[in-house]
Parts: C-alpha cells; structure tokens; sequence
C-alpha cells in the first residue's frame, strides 16, 4: 500500500507541474514592468490615470454607461435626483474629488461620478434585429 500511496503523490506533483508549466507558457503570469504581472490592475495603471490631466470645465461630457445616478451631494450615497440615459450631454459646472456638478436645468444641478463620463460622443451599442417570426 506505501507504493500505491507514493505513485499516487508523484502522479500529483507531476500533473501540478504541467499545469504550472502551462500557466506560465500562456502569459497569465508573464511579469511587466516592476516585477508585478503585466495584466494586474494595481497602482501602475492607477498612477497613469493620475498623472492624465483632467479635461476642462468647459469641454463637453457625455454620460458613458447605460444609466447614470445623479446625486444631490458628491457621494454614492447622496440622495438619487435622476437617472440619465448614454449619450446624454452634460454641461459641467465643478469638479470635486472624482465628482463633477452638472446643470441639468435652469433650476437643478446634480453631482455624478466623472470616470461615468466622456468627453468624446459614445458610440451606440450595436442591437441586433428583432428575429422574423416564422409563417405557417
């Protein structure tokens, strides 16, 4: 029974080393710059974003996702005032902290996330047409 026990653990190491060798074969691990892996999302990407100027005041947004929560304080927990839809031009009137204060009329001003927003006009997602019913 020891033999069986010991092939069992080799078979285990071995088959534990092929997938290691696989691994490192198809880059998941491949290691960038700094030694940290080249698809990992930690302060090298952040650090890129942050040294980015931020577009002007006066430059157009656009909302960029399929809704976006505008809030009555710059926190994801201010008070909900509306949800505006892709594609929705924003005029920005501050920023404040990843937070930008837009005028959505004479009357109302609200505060949305800014990484929600584009200053170029978001392409329409592609929809696929309603499939032909069939005939009899």
């Amino acid at each position: 029974m020891a033999r069986k026990k010991q092939k069992s653990r080799l078979l285990g190491w071995v088959l534990l080393g092929l997938v290691a060798l696989g691994v490192f074969q198809s880059g998941i691990f491949e290691l960038g710059e700094k030694g940290r892996p080249k698809g990992s999302s930690g302060n090298a990407a952040q650090s890129v974003a942050a040294t980015k100027p931020p577009a002007p005041l006066s430059a157009p947004r656009f909302v960029n996702v399929a809704s976006l929560n505008v809030r009555h304080t710059p926190s994801p927990s201010g008070e909900l005032i509306i949800a505006l839809p892709r594609g929705t031009a924003l005029r920005v009137l501050e920023r404040q902290n990843g937070w930008l204060l837009v005028d959505l009329n004479p009357t109302l001003e609200g505060w949305v996330a800014e990484h929600l927003t584009t200053t170029q006009v978001p392409q329409q997602r592609y929809m696929p047409p309603a499939p032909v019913p069939a005939s009899r």
